[in-house]
């Protein structure tokens, strides 16, 4: 008989069901995942919270880290090598992630990406397709370009897929809010098919993956997280095959999700709790957008007058989201920590949270993180 270790995976976002996932796949843990919201609102119909960051996320490849952020640089290009590996063994309609052609423009040379000079980014010779955009064919006020293969993600389908994937793992997905990161491990005795779990709740490991509710969930109550308000919108377009951004004094970009719908952004509003919609914003993320990528209506409307265009990609709105990244002062927290509550003393937990507007394109490297920091917690038991 096998014997395994009982991991809760606390939190159901794409860290939290991605790191599930590794510890499942590694063979060693018997894990289970609490959240008070999961990818299971998605297969109702429900419309996620906004408490819930990830499914709001538009997602593409695209590196967060400068010249000078070697860990995070790491990440990002680990995951971007998995999903090169992914994408070549599951179909796009299945995973919800697609490679595409990908187009970034920046406005001045001193966005994070670039650094203070002009330098080639750091990831120019990791990925495929890499070239520099003659300065003759960038638009007005864009001082640099680059192109190069990525990828984006059909954001809902991808988390839908981790968690069908977790349950055929035999992952136990409970759907409940806990109040103190010592709740977690009352759900750590579940036992997995001719598995023997061997654990009192003394000794199971628990993974805290909560994004913004690390800011005031007990035993962790991390006052360096906040909210950076991201307001987007999901549109019928399926001319619009590619990823594009510009970056500057305001962020667009258009995510092609695959399926026909694209998602046009966007806001960075630190601090800001707001969950509603504003019509003004709204308003200026078609037209930049519009001005971005003329394919979001122009399979059907390539010499129509701007304002009929415009008019024609209201008309493609599916959804005006907002959405709340999960930023974090210092960067990403990704550590062990003893932590004792009322019940217990000396709680193994690993913390993997923090991690802002980067989550899905670092993701699978993160997990892979939080694989070794629960093997280390085990063997320092």
């Amino acid at each position: 008989m096998t014997y395994k270790r009982s991991v809760v995976v606390v939190g159901a976002g794409v860290i939290g069901l991605s790191s599930a996932l590794k510890l499942q796949e590694s063979e060693r843990y018997n894990v289970t995942v609490v959240a008070e919201h999961t990818p299971n609102e998605i297969v109702s119909g429900k419309r996620p919270s906004t408490d819930w960051a990830s499914p709001w996320a538009a997602a593409n490849w695209s590196p967060w880290s400068g010249n000078s952020d070697p860990l995070l640089q790491e990440k990002e290009l680990d995951t971007y090598r998995e999903l090169t590996d992914i994408v070549e063994q599951t179909s796009p309609d299945v995973i919800g992630i697609q490679r595409v052609h990908g187009v970034f423009y920046f406005e001045n040379l001193e966005d994070k990406t670039q650094g203070q000079q002009k330098q080639r980014p750091w990831y120019a010779d990791a990925v495929s397709g890499f070239h520099d955009i003659p300065a003759e064919s960038l638009p007005n006020g864009v001082s640099y370009g680059i192109e190069y293969s990525t990828f984006t993600f059909n954001v809902p389908k991808y988390l839908v897929y981790l968690i069908n994937r977790l349950t055929a793992l035999g992952v136990r997905i409970v759907e409940r809010r806990i109040n103190n990161i010592g709740e977690a491990v009352e759900y750590g005795n579940n036992l997995g098919n001719n598995v023997q779990d061997i654990n009192t709740t003394d000794n199971v490991i628990v993974v805290n993956c909560t994004g913004l509710g690390s800011l005031t969930l007990g035993g962790v109550t991390d006052k360096n997280m906040y909210p950076v308000r991201g307001q987007t919108i999901v549109v019928r377009a399926p001319g619009a095959k590619r990823t594009i951004s510009r970056t500057g004094k305001l962020l667009i970009y258009v995510i092609s999700r695959g399926d026909g719908t694209a998602v046009i952004g966007g806001t960075t509003e630190e601090h800001s709790w707001d969950s509603q919609p504003n019509n003004e914003i709204t308003e200026t993320i078609l037209r930049r957008a519009l001005g971005l990528e003329p394919a979001l209506v122009q399979e059907d409307g390539g010499n129509l007058l701007e304002e009929d265009k415009m008019a024609d990609l209201r008309s493609r709105i599916i959804s005006v989201n907002v959405g709340f990244r999960p930023m974090r002062e210092g960067g990403v927290r990704l550590e062990r920590e003893a932590v004792s509550t009322e019940k217990h003393r000396n709680l193994q937990v690993v913390h993997c949270y923090g991690h802002g507007g980067f989550g899905y394109q670092s993701s699978l490297a993160y997990a892979k993180a939080v694989v070794d920091l629960v093997d280390d917690a085990i063997q320092k038991q």
